[in-house]
């Protein structure tokens, strides 16, 4: 399979498991955040200074100029929230869904990291009410959906392994 990206919720596990994953297949890990990092801002910087608006025309743009293969992707957890990316990304890789359940992804991200990660949409909506309207868009686009609960390196492991599935059940990465 050529590329594989992996959405979900922000503290879903998406960097941590997405450096394991490029790790055990020799593939290059490329994380959505830290690319629009490197503009010189923080992801909140952004979002205060631009709008959440500005913020995913950003983040769309930079997810459409993703290329290559042997790659992991892990975009914000936004991306769902620009069809031209998630087409984009559907195409150029397997889309998997790391599906962890609300109450845990509240206990990695606590409330400070919370007010400084760069979540849009947390001004105006509590965490649970963003959960409730990006899962069924993370369902919608997923080529593969994986529970996972907290312990990264099983979970790794539940995500080759449903990649090894759908591979043996003759999906070969292309849609």
């Amino acid at each position: 399979m050529a590329n594989i990206t992996l959405i979900g919720m922000p503290g879903s596990g998406k960097s941590t498991l997405g450096a394991l994953l490029a790790q055990s297949l020799g593939y290059r890990f490329v994380d959505g955040d830290a690319i629009i990092e490197s503009s010189g801002r923080r992801l909140q910087e952004i979002i205060d200074r631009d709008g959440e608006e500005e913020f995913l025309r950003i983040e769309g743009a930079e997810l459409l100029k993703l290329a290559g293969q042997g790659q992991v992707f892990a975009p914000g957890g936004s991306c769902v929230l620009s069809p031209a990316a998630m087409a984009h990304l559907r195409k150029l890789s397997v889309v998997v869904y790391l599906d962890v359940p609300l109450a845990l992804i509240e206990t990695r991200l606590g409330t400070d990291a919370m007010a400084r990660r760069g979540i849009v949409g947390l001004r105006s909506l509590d965490l649970g009410q963003l959960y409730e309207i990006r899962r069924p868009l993370y369902l919608r686009y997923a080529h593969i959906r994986v529970s996972l609960d907290d312990r990264p390196i099983s979970a790794c492991l539940e995500i080759l392994l449903a990649l090894l599935r759908a591979r043996e059940a003759g999906y070969n990465g292309k849609v």
